[in-house]
């Protein structure tokens, strides 16, 4: 098997703002130094953000909604919600205990892709027409929340080691310090904002203000249960 190095590319991360330019080879062959690059399906930039990422998937989700628009005109309402939870949502949902927009604005352009699949659902284009009594007639859950319950089922799974992910960087926090539950961890402290938005980083805040019942389920169902009623 012939390795092609041509193909292959490299991508800088540093805090830099002008870092040391250096270029690397692989057989000979100088790899050109991206942006960017996708991974497993995930685009991760050189600055640690998660902002082409999200472009990426908001585009692509919006012409997926478009696309269900032109062709489940006049389906019943409850075909067309389901078309957006298998086509849309679940692509928009895809590895998202992984990246975390730390900006606003980055969350509000996926939060704006539901909005516009609410309408498509209820069929109402109106200028007029809110698109918040819609959400809540259809009972979704903004995709904000939906992100971090993921994150903190993923985190209840790795504490309890039903998933094989390494976390020796968890400390349990000091039985001394006022807690809700039993299960409370040290806050990781971080120089680097993208570091700060990282998995287990931002996931403890979250976990730490759990109620009792919650943090201290016996099994995964009954965690799950709790922490979406």
């Amino acid at each position: 098997m012939r390795f092609n190095a041509a193909k292959c590319n490299i991508m800088r991360v540093s805090r830099k703002q002008t870092p040391i330019p250096y270029q690397y080879e692989l057989s000979g062959q100088v790899l050109e130094e991206v942006k960017d690059a996708k991974y497993l399906g995930v685009t991760v930039s050189d600055d640690l953000e998660w902002t082409k990422h999200i472009d990426v998937i908001t585009s692509k989700a919006n012409s997926k909604l478009s696309f269900l628009r032109r062709n489940l005109k006049g389906c019943p309402e409850k075909l067309r919600e389901t078309a957006y939870f298998s086509l849309v949502r679940s692509f928009l949902e895809y590895s998202a205990t992984v990246w975390h927009p730390r900006q606003k604005y980055n969350s509000d352009k996926l939060e704006m892709v539901q909005r516009r699949a609410a309408r498509f659902v209820k069929g109402r284009y109106g200028m007029f027409e809110s698109v918040t009594q819609m959400l809540e007639q259809l009972t979704w859950t903004p995709l904000s929340k939906r992100r971090e319950n993921s994150r903190l089922i993923l985190f209840y799974k790795i504490i309890n080691n039903l998933a094989v992910v390494p976390h020796s960087c968890l400390e349990k926090a000091d039985v001394r310090t006022r807690k809700k539950h039993s299960q409370k961890f040290r806050h990781i402290g971080y120089n680097i904002d993208p570091y700060g938005q990282s998995f287990f980083p931002n996931c403890i805040s979250a976990w730490n203000g759990l109620a009792k019942d919650i943090a201290e389920a016996n099994t995964l169902d009954i965690f799950k249960s709790k922490l979406q009623n």
